[in-house]
């Protein structure tokens, strides 16, 4: 009996460990991109327009490329009319989103209700990290993740 305890903490202990590298592995790759100076950043901006006219909000995607138009980082601000203000940062690693980070605030922008940070390995998450009770489930990170690249990419063209 005490074998089958101890082997389950090892092999618990082993899956523990092979996550935090991998984390730490992508902590040093977003490290390394932001210290990349071979990188080229372009915006798209969209505005929200009440009936007068006046812009009220939008949307603004920052997408971080090489020279070959691999895309390494997205950021995507977002401010509607009636809803909260939204940041959104995406990693990816050869064509795969390995890292996001949603913060979103209350309608004043003062609080914050969501700040969530996810790690993934391919298809898979690996660890979200939820500073806030309020979270985004990881499925939906990666729907914006590939919404945010198509829809700056669509408007750039």
């Amino acid at each position: 009996m005490k074998k089958t305890i101890f082997t389950f903490l090892i092999i618990g202990l082993l899956n523990s460990c092979g996550t935090n590298k991998t984390v730490s592995e992508i902590d040093d790759y977003i490290n390394q991109i932001s210290t990349r100076d071979d990188l080229a950043q372009s915006i798209t901006e969209f505005n929200t327009e009440n009936l007068n006219g006046e812009i009220v909000g939008g949307i603004d995607i920052y997408e971080l490329t090489d020279e070959n138009g691999e895309t390494f980082r997205i950021i995507a601000e977002v401010v509607k009319p009636n809803q909260s203000p939204k940041h959104y940062v995406f990693y990816f690693k050869k064509d795969s989103m390995t890292y996001a980070r949603v913060i979103e605030f209350d309608e004043s922008g003062n609080d914050t209700i969501v700040d969530s940070k996810y790690y993934f390995s391919g298809a898979d998450l690996i660890k979200q990290i939820d500073e806030q009770e309020n979270k985004i489930e990881p499925e939906t990170v990666r729907q914006l993740s590939d919404f945010y690249r198509a829809y700056g990419k669509e408007e750039a063209k």
